[in-house]
């Protein structure tokens, strides 16, 4: 065989996977690929082809040939594979990966997109979850660039995507009856066709799902056309002829925004200068594959994003997505905390983190990956939740404006390592390491004073604490998640789960890139206007200027005097593999505090340091590990700094607050990535 030929056949190959439509039904899990229809339904569609004389253009083709298995859909459960554990090589259409200053792509024409077809690729029983579809539209529906043997006027399958039967089960495959014919052909007779096709169920709708599969570590856009035999119960909700693709969003975006507006901040410097690349190619084709609109501006300088997020024009939008590291959304919580309608930007805009910078906490917390493929899949599916923010004052702003933290601070061993590598940032999360050991093997003290309000001091009500608050949230969860399924049951008589299926996609991730469990443990409040809000909500408690409380209790000076480490945050990682608060929750009301001793021996700091990417590290005798409402720390060195968020702030008495439920992100399944710390 030659090359040439062997090329000839796998473009002909190619071509008739892309002419292959594919039956399928709704499930629970998601859309289940059903077994190949009889053979003579593919002469039909091959005489379809043969009668139209169209210019076809390959990519948006959709012109279908059926499988011939007659096996049943449901022989085993062992057979029911899922799309994600499926690959592919092909490569996407980066026609939409041109870049321009400032743009807007609005998608509602949705027309320009087409993303390479996985038709004929999916075997029987495979099923799509619905936490992977991004949209689904009718085909016959589309404008004319589509092509298929249901588009056509003599097409057999003209008549089979028509109205919803209100007797079949949706779980079974209505016979296949052909009409009975002379010679081992079909006729061409527009009544012969039209014989073969009227023997299907007329519940049956030609539908496009666009949907993430992964390709090596990514999940990438892929279309897939199938012809869905769908039945719904009677409901005075339901519309005939819109119900299918309704209930396939309905069922995919269940407990979030679809459509999502969303305000792109990029960080051109970031992520070793690829900030840019990375979403242009890794998260932007999902969004628009999804139907978000999106406008796109990039930071030019320090503090320019405090900026942008100040002079928005914040009714455009529901979503601020930096795809950056954790200092762009730093900048953009403060740049809206600073706007005089700030209750209303905290409101109705959602902060979150496209990874892709050198520090991508946020994302690995939030989203459970620092992936930005899977990242803006988890952005697109996950539920708009309140947390809690941290109120920083220091003699030299606060008068003006105290400023928000998200995420962490820190002052000693690591707050030097974070700031003093930044020259060194090439080298991108092996920068703290290396800075980390060098400033251990030098053992340099930071001597303070620290004051703090505990909400549990010791370890054991730490655990205390962490239990009761998590089990709240997913009591709270699960009350909101059973009402909704009460309704919906109601309505439409059937019961879903639309979460998330493992990612296998990136070796890297597998330490929060784990099976979902059936019980998400943390959701938004159950009334959304009591929980809007208020202006008196960004009122300091504890302001500066009036000194240290009365029911603060001061850390012993034998500690605070020979400090190594003091670090406070609010999310369970501070970088990618460094799980330093495992006992962090979204909105339990405390921040974590971990403060090490710098006198402690090289021999107990290993344990100690090797135990981070586990969050066991806190568990060992050396480590004070408390939860705090407030805290006060008085640095008496006369060089040096603190780190806020990773980004730099002056070496001066630093006064925190916790700050309850002031800002709306998005949290994969409604919580913050599982840390185990329950188990530990």
């Amino acid at each position: 065989m030659t090359l040439r030929s062997s090329k000839r056949r796998k473009r002909r190959s190619r071509h008739s996977r892309n002419k292959q439509i594919t039956s399928a039904i709704l499930i629970e899990e998601g859309i289940m690929i059903k077994s190949k229809p009889p053979s003579p339904y593919i002469y039909a569609n091959r005489m379809a082809d043969r009668r139209s004389n169209s210019s076809i253009d390959n990519i948006s083709r959709t012109s279908f040939q059926s499988n011939s298995d007659n096996n049943s859909i449901f022989e085993t459960a062992s057979l029911i594979s899922c799309v994600t554990c499926l690959s592919d090589t092909d490569t996407i259409d980066r026609s939409e990966a041109s870049t321009t200053d400032t743009g807007k792509d609005d998608l509602s024409g949705y027309s320009k997109p087409h993303y390479p077809s996985v038709n004929g690729q999916l075997p029987a029983n495979t099923v799509i979850p619905y936490g992977r579809i991004l949209d689904a539209r009718y085909i016959e529906k589309e404008p004319s660039h589509y092509y298929d043997a249901a588009s056509s006027p003599s097409s057999p399958l003209k008549s089979s995507i028509s109205g919803i039967s209100e007797q079949d089960d949706i779980g079974e495959e209505a016979p296949f009856q052909p009409k009975e014919r002379k010679g081992s052909s079909l006729p061409r007779r527009s009544n012969s066709s039209s014989s073969i096709i009227s023997s299907r169920s007329p519940s049956t709708k030609l539908v496009e799902v666009i949907f993430a599969r992964p390709r090596r570590h990514d999940v990438v856009p892929k279309r897939v056309s199938l012809l869905i035999d769908y039945k719904p119960h009677p409901s005075p909700h339901l519309n005939e002829d819109d119900d299918l693709v309704e209930e396939i969003l309905k069922r995919s975006y269940k407990n979030t925004r679809k459509n999502k507006s969303i305000f792109v901040i990029i960080n051109p410097f970031g992520g070793k200068g690829k900030a840019k690349k990375l979403f242009m190619t890794k998260a932007k084709p999902l969004l628009l594959a999804s139907r978000c609109s999106i406008e796109v501006v990039y930071t030019k300088y320090p503090g320019h994003a405090i900026e942008i997020a100040r002079e928005m024009d914040i009714d455009k939008y529901d979503t601020i997505a930096c795809a950056s590291g954790d200092g762009i959304p730093h900048e953009v919580i403060n740049g809206l905390y600073r706007r005089p309608d700030r209750v209303k930007a905290f409101n109705q805009l959602a902060i979150t983190e496209i990874p892709c910078g050198s520090g991508n906490a946020m994302s690995v917390s939030c989203h459970w990956t620092n992936n930005p493929s899977y990242s803006t899949l988890c952005l697109i599916k996950s539920v708009e939740t309140k947390i809690d923010l941290m109120c920083c004052s220091q003699p030299s702003y606060a008068r003006e404006h105290p400023k928000l933290s998200f995420l962490s601070q820190t002052y000693g061993l690591i707050a030097e390592t974070d700031i003093n590598t930044e020259f060194i940032r090439w080298m991108g999360p092996a920068r703290f390491e290396l800075g980390v050991a060098f400033n251990i093997l030098q053992k340099k003290r930071y001597p303070c004073e620290i004051y703090v309000k505990y909400a549990a001091k010791s370890k054991n009500e730490l655990k205390t604490h962490y239990l009761e608050h998590k089990t709240k949230g997913s009591l709270e969860f699960q009350h909101i998640a059973m009402n909704k399924h009460n309704e919906d049951c109601n309505n439409y008589n059937y019961n879903y789960n639309s979460e998330y299926q493992a990612e296998n996609g990136d070796e890297d991730e597998g330490e929060f890139e784990g099976e979902e469990d059936d019980h998400p443990t943390f959701y938004d409040s159950a009334d959304p206007i009591a929980d809007q809000i208020k202006e008196e909500d960004f009122k300091v408690k504890y302001p500066l200027d009036e000194g240290v409380p009365c029911d603060w209790e001061r850390l012993d000076p034998n500690i605070s005097n020979n400090l190594g480490i003091f670090y406070t945050g609010k999310m369970p990682y501070v970088a990618a593999d460094t799980k330093f608060f495992p006992a962090a929750l979204p909105s339990d009301g405390t921040m974590d505090m971990v403060i090490t001793d710098a006198r402690t021996s090289l021999t107990r700091m290993a344990p100690i340091l090797l135990g981070l990417d586990k969050g066991s590290h806190v568990l060992q005798p050396e480590v004070l590990h408390s939860k705090i409402l407030a805290y006060k720390i008085v640095p008496k060195l006369t060089n040096g700094l603190f780190s806020v968020d990773g980004e730099k702030f002056p070496l001066e008495p630093l006064q925190v607050e916790i700050m309850p439920r002031l800002c709306k992100t998005l949290l994969r399944n409604g919580r913050y990535v599982d840390t185990d710390f329950d188990s530990m």
